[in-house]
């Protein structure tokens, strides 16, 4: 069975704390639009007048809705719970929402009549101010939770050279989940001043450590001594594992590693031999996510083909009336794991301009080789609906990063060093460069490098609802644009 680290038993802690906060914010949330509704009734008609039924039909149908609509508005999310604006300001937008479509319901039903603008206009403006006092509370008892430490980690780095000190400034201003509970190296007097230049203080030696450990101030413990000094790193394991704290090793060079290479960034451990061994680098859509992928290719092929084929057949046709020449044109292009494959697109341009080994110049802005339907089909995107030949060939993925030629590819390697690393996905169609405004033609080095960044996040991050995301993106955002000519 996998050992569960201190460092996870904190962030699940943290997790569970925060669902269990949010919990208590959604049931405040029903109870506040239920409190808010009979307190407009009592100052709108006093006490004396009791509620009437069709008030407590629609407090009741405004319950049902906004249990719905704050939930699939994301009124809860996790990443809110530090900010009473953020948290204020979705619930105050959802709350509106709710109330318009309680409108346009009392309408549709002819029943809005039977309400009191006065006890409505109350119960909006009071359950407005409910949802704000209620995340003022909420969000003062996350930030107290977080003072005080009760949900983070404390986690001492042992070792104040170069690598200690990175390590140190990333755990001061890192996740909520752990915090920095010293810097100690016995070797104080000698850094001390290195330490002091980057804003940190050694906070004493390794006797100084094993007090504080003693004193249960410390869950765990990071070495970052090098590994040249392999007699000190025995003294210092030899003195820890008497005591109960978690103790980790973090190699010379990560820190550079994971800033250069972005897929260097979750690292595991396991045993290899029976020998611990560090992953720095997962492949990525491993297990399952391969089948899933490819699953998904296949389903969208069949849900888009009744739409792709009578409207490629139509393009075919707009292509050899415009200009003599096929109707198809293919170029080769690197593909996943490095393999060059032949990609297919409608051709746009003159025949004499198509070039299909790979050295190609990108067309440019008002650029006289491309024919006057090959421009709409550029303009639109629609150049690349061949594509799904590639994807049933299982070359090309409806989405992923997108394939450049050859010659670029060889110009973008040189300037980025971790270009090729967009190859250990299959290519695709349209990716999440492209519904983030990344097209067109390449005329600076930051461009690619943007794009690049934005390719290695998806890599990174894959999940089915990304994909769903940027397919939805991708008719608003990844065809039609400015940057495409």
């Amino acid at each position: 069975m996998t050992k569960i680290s201190a460092i996870e038993v904190k962030k699940l802690q943290q997790l569970g704390w925060l669902a269990a906060t949010l919990m208590m914010l959604r049931l405040a949330d029903l109870a506040i639009i239920l409190a808010a509704g009979f307190l407009a009734h009592w100052l709108r008609f006093g006490g004396a007048d009791p509620l009437a039924q069709e008030e407590w039909l629609a407090m009741s149908f405004a319950t049902m809705l906004a249990l719905v609509v704050f939930n699939l508005g994301q009124a809860y999310a996790a990443r809110l719970a530090g900010s009473v604006w953020a948290l204020s300001a979705r619930a105050i937008g959802l709350w509106a929402l709710v109330f318009l479509l309680m409108v346009a319901t009392g309408f549709m039903l002819k029943v809005s009549a039977d309400f009191s603008r006065i006890w409505a206009g109350l119960w909006l403006g009071l359950a407005t101010a409910g949802f704000v006092g209620a995340r003022l509370v909420a969000v003062e008892r996350v930030r107290r939770a977080q003072r005080d430490g009760r949900l983070s980690a404390r986690v001492a780095v042992l070792g104040a050279e170069a690598n200690g000190r990175a390590l140190a400034h990333r755990l001061r201003s890192g996740e909520d989940s752990v915090r920095l509970a010293g810097l100690y190296d016995d070797r104080r007097d000698r850094l001390a001043a290195a330490a002091r230049a980057e804003g940190l203080a050694i906070t004493g030696r390794v006797s100084d450590l094993l007090a504080a450990i003693r004193d249960q101030r410390v869950d765990c413990v990071v070495i970052t001594l090098p590994w040249s000094g392999d007699h000190r790193l025995h003294q210092v394991i030899d003195a820890l594992q008497g005591l109960s704290v978690e103790v980790q090793i973090c190699p010379e060079g990560l820190d550079a590693l994971t800033r250069d290479f972005p897929l260097v960034r979750n690292p595991s451990a396991g045993l290899l031999a029976g020998l611990p061994m560090i992953t720095v680098m997962h492949r990525p859509l491993d297990g399952w996510n391969w089948l899933i992928k490819r699953i998904e290719d296949i389903v969208l092929l069949l849900l888009l083909a009744p739409v792709v084929v009578p409207l490629s057949l139509l393009i075919a046709l707009a292509i050899r009336l415009d200009s003599p020449g096929p109707v198809l044109f293919r170029q080769q292009r690197g593909g996943f794991n490095g393999r060059d494959f032949w990609l297919y697109k409608f051709r746009t341009m003159r025949v004499e301009d198509c070039q299909p080994d790979g050295a190609t110049q990108a067309a440019a802005r008002r650029d006289p080789r491309v024919t006057r339907v090959g421009r709409l089909l550029r303009r639109a995107s629609l150049d690349e609906l061949p594509q799904f030949l590639n994807v049933l060939r299982g070359e090309m993925s409806v989405i992923g990063p997108r394939p450049h030629a050859l010659s670029h590819d060889r110009q973008f390697a040189s300037v980025i060093s971790r270009y090729y690393a967009r190859l250990r996905v299959r290519p695709g169609i349209t990716g999440w460069a492209q519904v983030n405004g990344l097209r067109g033609s390449i005329e600076e080095d930051d461009h690619i490098r943007r794009r690049v960044d934005h390719d290695l996040w998806y890599i990174e991050h894959w999940s089915i609802l990304l994909d769903l995301r940027i397919l939805l993106a991708t008719p608003v955002v990844g065809m039609i644009h400015r940057n495409a000519y």
